[in-house]
């Protein structure tokens, strides 16, 4: 997932239907990489150069809308819980990169993680499920990093926060780290480490 060398994405790049190339890192971010289709482009010149494509302005257009397009068909995806459970196995690691990555679609990205949690068994949810089944007076999402799910679940702290009726979501893959890097909050919930000092209970009570 963080290699350094640049794979090829999927995106072939045409011109008024000649072929230019299949490796224009302009037109999709790279937490998309496993996406394929083809860009046939009207508005851009047949002798087209790698240095005029990175300032190239329709570059940057056509890879908004296509980043949009992707999100769109992750929403359709998302609708059908089990094709999305599929898609989640394979993909959600390129979900979380882009977390990392794309500040503007940061929060919609956030809509399509799934996580195990302290009450969620071996099914992952979205963090739309879990804020609907918070507590009445809880104001933050609760969240503890480990190694496995064995290893958070029988953690004191996920144990305490389980007695007083709290549920916990478990952040197990390496990437969930980048992950809480960047999304502070989700729908005006805070995300906050359970494990960390500072954790008020009385606050979420």
């Amino acid at each position: 997932m963080f290699e350094t060398k640049k794979k090829k994405n999927n995106i072939k790049l045409y011109v008024r239907r000649v072929f230019i190339m299949d490796d224009c890192e302009e037109l999709i971010p790279e937490y998309l990489s496993f996406v394929r289709g083809v860009v046939d482009s009207e508005d851009l010149p047949l002798n087209i150069s790698r240095e005029y494509l990175q300032h190239n302005k329709i570059l940057k257009v056509i890879k908004k809308n296509l980043t949009k397009k992707c999100l769109e068909l992750f929403q359709e995806i998302s609708e059908n819980a089990e094709d999305y459970k599929k898609f989640y196995e394979q993909f959600g690691k390129n979900l979380k990169l882009g977390i990392h990555e794309d500040s503007t679609n940061r929060n919609k990205l956030a809509e399509f993680l799934r996580f195990y949690t302290s009450k969620s068994g071996e099914e992952q949810i979205p963090l739309k499920d879990y804020i609907a089944r918070m507590k009445k007076d809880q104001k933050d999402i609760l969240f503890i990093t480990g190694e496995s799910r064995a290893a958070v679940a029988s953690s004191p702290f996920v144990e305490t926060l389980k007695k007083k009726g709290y549920e916990v979501i478990y952040m197990v893959d390496p990437i969930d780290e980048y992950v809480i890097q960047q999304l502070k909050e989700f729908d005006g919930k805070k995300l906050k480490n359970c494990s960390k000092e500072g954790l008020d209970l009385d606050d979420t009570e």
